[in-house]
């Protein structure tokens, strides 16, 4: 009885190792800018009696 739970606290010893070992290298890593799909435009539309002149950027 003893070796069993000697064996299982050891599994859980090993799996909580590699845990630490993993887990601070993945939440170091700075996050990664995802490029926009698609783009924006800003226009501005002035109204010029019966002419409309937009100004788009």
């Amino acid at each position: 009885m003893t070796r069993r739970i000697a064996g299982i606290l050891a599994s859980i010893a090993i799996v909580l190792s590699l845990g630490a070992f993993a887990a601070p290298a993945a939440s170091a890593a700075p996050a990664q800018a995802q490029p926009a799909q698609g783009s924006v435009g800003l226009c501005l539309v002035i109204p010029l009696g019966s002419l409309v002149y937009p100004i788009c950027i």
